[in-house]
């Protein structure tokens, strides 16, 4: 189990990864399917990419193209998520090689500054997101590490008065918060429940969920997502297990359960699908498709047609993009970018 929790945790996957010359290639072996997806990137860009260590966060202009380095770290970085006034960002640093006992939360100002790491312990905090009001700070936490579970908790803005919002007595996982509604992983389902940590109920009923196979985490549904108006939650499925990684495709439900619809039927490695905050567009990393590792930012409506590499073709093949999220105002991107060496 320790290691598929890591598995979910570790910025790009990077274990599974070697490169050949200048090509990256994952270890996937992944179906290349298609279906009326663009399959190459033609974009491209002018902008020089910043780069002095080997993570950043970078703030990437929709229109103009233009990217910003936000800070950069020799740690590595997951989850992204900016608050509802634009002016803050909450991150995953990893403060040392055992992502169990050394990934904090840090905190820092959209334009750069104003950096501060709010949680220092010895566990594992993880997976940060806002409330809808900025005041509060969901996360996962595992501080009874390698006993008992990882729980869902929530924190004031600046780290101070954690509290355990969650314990389903299992893994709770890839939590997230609109409205009044959270929306997370258990038992590779997906479940749903009020923000003051009641009333939760299961979503999904994946047949195979929970069935461990050939990859690190069981087939199931992860990396839920709703919709701004918390009415369909998008989620990834684990699929196919012929290789470590697994295979994924995207699906949206309403909340209650109903109207399960796979939205994508490609077999690539993909995650973590955002919404806009006008609700029109979904933000989603792909990892590897072929065989070949890419790391690509894509786009695609919410029904799943036109899928879009964002990604401009111009920047080098070493750059890896993850964790995207669509700035509050859907004028910009975020995302972490690793210069894999």
């Amino acid at each position: 189990m320790e290691e598929r929790i890591f598995y979910r945790f570790h910025t790009c996957f990077n274990k599974l990864r070697f490169k050949i010359g200048n090509k990256l290639t994952v270890l996937f072996a992944t179906v290349f399917l298609f279906s009326g997806c663009s399959l190459d990137n033609s974009n491209t860009s002018d902008t020089v990419l910043e780069h002095d260590k080997r993570y950043g966060i970078y703030c990437m202009d929709i229109v103009t193209g233009v990217v910003e380095l936000i800070y950069s770290s020799d740690n590595s970085l997951g989850r992204v998520h900016e608050n509802h006034t634009g002016t803050k960002l909450i991150f995953q640093e990893n403060f040392g090689d055992d992502i169990f006992h050394d990934s904090e939360i840090c905190l820092i100002n959209t334009n750069g500054s104003g950096y501060r790491r709010i949680t220092d312990n010895t566990w594992l905090d993880a997976y940060p997101s806002w409330s809808p009001e900025g005041t509060k700070i969901l996360f996962l936490s595992w501080s009874d590490y390698p006993d008992n579970t990882l729980d869902i908790f929530v924190m004031d803005s600046n780290g101070t008065n954690p509290l355990e919002l969650y314990d389903s007595g299992y893994h709770d996982a890839d939590c997230s918060w609109v409205g009044s509604q959270i929306v997370f992983t258990r038992e590779s389902r997906i479940w749903i429940m009020d923000d003051n940590g009641t009333n939760a109920r299961q979503v999904t009923d994946y047949e195979h969920a929970g069935q461990q196979g050939n990859a690190n985490l069981p087939f199931g549904d992860y990396d839920p997502r709703l919709n701004p108006s918390g009415t369909v939650i998008c989620f990834d499925r684990m699929v196919d297990d012929q290789s470590t990684s697994g295979s994924y495709d995207f699906y949206t439900i309403n909340t209650n359960g109903t109207e399960e619809t796979a939205i994508t039927n490609t077999g690539w490695q993909q995650f973590m699908a955002e919404w806009s905050h006008a609700g029109d567009l979904l933000l989603f990393m792909v990892a590897a498709k072929g065989g070949g590792g890419i790391y690509d930012l894509y786009t695609m409506n919410p029904d799943g047609s036109d899928v879009t590499n964002i990604t401009p073709a111009d920047w080098p093949s070493e750059f890896l993009c993850s964790h995207g999220i669509f700035s509050y105002d859907d004028s910009k991107i975020y995302f972490v970018g690793e210069w894999w060496e």
